[in-house]
């Protein structure tokens, strides 16, 4: 075995090997025996080698099974970060190696589902008995007390388990259960972190987008703190102006509502009110819904003239509103100008913004629709490599005044969506010498 040490007879079924690092080049397994034996009987040791040269020679590490476990952990206790061999200037690393994974529980655990909720330990224990020994065996259950139908079992080496998967899973199907018995490796810490950033992702996303259409106000309900935070932070400094906006804006859509009953509108205002004058108190988005249902009712949908005249008169108190509210009628438009115009255009000096990090599938419509509550954007872009056309994940937003653009800094810079922070800040100044 490339001048391994090793032995006929077999190591104990928990034994674990070593990677042992910050060893002399010029050791043989000889020495590497010498320095392992007073800790326990050593089964293997394996020098790692450069091939490349001849004769191959050692990387300074090794692979070294002891028989017992214990005996492994009791070498790692006392030489890794702590002994270091003659002529080395680093104490040895001494770890379990990657195939190994250490033996964690982790690696050894199953769930087990679709068990038939009369079953309780001792019987899922007989069951998997044959695979070899099991350390732990727990039903879950609820707080009534009773079986949800599916368990833990913790056996003592990766190999028990995976035998007791090949046998097992999917074998039969057991009394009250719909669907064969699942027999599978447990989720790991990095499993469940991993799809809880996935979930997270995936709620984000799904919030922007109830967020973002039409008739969905009330999907603001479900939106994160920070984004309710900064929701309030944009509308805190014209709440008056916006509750005056808003009144004159039903006004103006009260003419068009086709005979529209107007305690419809009343209501509308009632709800209006209380979103505009409580929205720090969270309860105030059912102010909100109100709004949703209200503007519906009113006619806004209908795109008329009169709709718009409306919207034109109320924008300056109630675009924080109508962003979340009517991106048919806002965002579509500016997205159509901004096509039309060809080239991207640009607020007053301070009014720009750059915005990085942003998630892959975001397009032009995204970034302007979560750009929109600080004020009124004039041109929203996602840039694209023109290779792959897929977004290079930064974009750009202008607004028509610079009070917008610091509103939009300060709340949206470092707002976290899925696995990504967004980083927002100032285009730089055309008379700025470095490049952006």
């Amino acid at each position: 075995m490339n001048g391994a040490l090793e032995h006929s007879d077999q190591p104990d079924p928990d034994a674990i090997k070593m990677f042992v690092g910050q060893i002399p080049r010029s050791w043989s397994e000889k020495e590497l025996k010498e320095l392992f034996e007073p800790y326990g009987a050593v089964y293997q040791i394996n020098i790692l080698r450069d091939r490349s040269q001849n004769p191959p020679q050692s990387k300074g590490c090794c692979f070294v099974t002891f028989y017992t476990r214990k005996a492994a952990l009791e070498a790692q206790n006392a030489l890794h970060n702590i002994k270091t061999l003659t002529g080395m200037h680093h104490p040895i690393q001494m770890k379990p190696a990657d195939s190994e994974k250490s033996n964690a529980v982790e690696d050894r655990k199953l769930f087990i589902g679709m068990v038939s909720k009369k079953c309780n330990e001792n019987d899922i224990r007989v069951m998997f008995s044959a695979f070899g020994q099991i350390e732990e065996c727990r039903i879950l259950r609820g707080p009534d007390g009773l079986s949800r139908g599916c368990a833990f079992i913790t056996f003592s080496t990766r190999a028990m388990a995976q035998n007791a998967i090949k046998a097992m899973h999917q074998s039969q199907t057991m009394e009250g259960c719909s669907s064969p018995i699942v027999v599978k490796f447990a989720d790991t810490q990095k499993d469940k972190e991993q799809r809880r950033l996935q979930q997270q992702l995936a709620q984000q996303m799904q919030q922007l987008n109830n967020a973002t259409t039409w008739g969905s106000l009330t999907g603001l309900g479900g939106l994160t703190p920070q984004y309710l935070a900064l929701l309030q932070q944009a509308t805190s400094s014209s709440n008056l102006g916006a509750f005056s906006g808003i009144q004159q804006m039903a006004a103006g859509n009260t003419a068009n509502s086709s005979g529209m009953n107007s305690l419809t509108s009343l209501g509308t205002l009632q709800g209006l009110a209380g979103a505009t004058m409580g929205l720090n108190n969270i309860n105030a988005l059912a102010g909100m819904a109100a709004l949703n249902g209200g503007l519906g009712g009113v006619g806004l949908t209908n795109g008329t003239a009169g709709t718009m005249d409306a919207l034109t008169q109320a924008y300056s108190g109630i675009q924080q509103y109508a962003a979340a509210a009517l991106p048919t009628l806002y965002s579509q438009s500016l997205l159509q100008q901004q096509g039309a115009a060809g080239s991207q255009k640009e607020g007053p000096e301070g009014a720009n913004l750059f915005i990085y990090h942003l998630p892959q599938e975001f397009g032009d419509q995204d970034i302007l629709q979560m750009f929109m509550p600080f004020g009124n954007v004039v041109s929203a872009k996602v840039f694209i490599d023109k290779q792959t056309n897929l977004s290079k994940c930064f974009g750009f937003v202008s607004y028509d005044n610079p009070v917008s653009a610091q509103a939009a800094i300060q709340a949206m810079n470092g707002f976290q969506i899925g696995m990504k922070r967004l980083k927002v800040q100032l285009k730089r100044s055309k008379n700025d010498s470095k490049p952006y």
